[in-house]
């Protein structure tokens, strides 16, 4: 169970939609292995459909990935998901095959880079304004009896 007094629904949902990403494969391999004899629907439960999970799986990033990180915690989320379809891409070679359209994955990696980029430039120039700041406010003086 996770802790109560943290919760960061962005990174939660992009989370979410990594582990349904790999959920995706779960199932395409569990289909492989059943229509090659195996009987895993006893010790696994029910296995939902490709589609099924696909379509939830498209579902999450359609809620999560187009929002903009309020936090480090959701960056860190989008950078690893887009991190998990390089790798993805990797194990559909070994795999001869890709669960997701390759130019789909591409088109996600970029919103996922973008939106990290423009939260680290947001803190940049907050950044940047607080060191503007901080030269502009004079230096106390404690000869000078007004500066008291």
């Amino acid at each position: 169970m996770s802790d109560p007094t943290y919760h960061d629904r962005h990174a939660a949902g992009i989370y979410r939609a990594i582990a349904l990403r790999f959920y995706c494969r779960y199932v395409d391999m569990r289909h492989s292995a059943e229509l090659n004899g195996a009987d895993l629907a006893a010790t696994h439960g029910r296995l939902p459909t490709e589609l099924e999970t696909s379509e939830q799986y498209l579902a999450a990033i359609d809620e999560w990935l187009w929002e903009t990180p309020q936090s480090a915690t959701a960056a860190l989320a989008l950078t690893e998901f887009a991190g998990v379809i390089t790798a993805d891409r990797f194990l559909g070679e070994v795999l001869r095959d890709q669960i997701i359209a390759e130019e789909r994955d591409a088109f996600y990696q970029t919103v996922a880079i973008s939106a990290v980029a423009n939260w680290i430039n947001k803190l940049a120039l907050n950044e940047l304004a607080e060191k503007s700041r901080c030269k502009l406010r004079p230096v106390p003086n404690d000869d000078d009896p007004d500066a008291a």
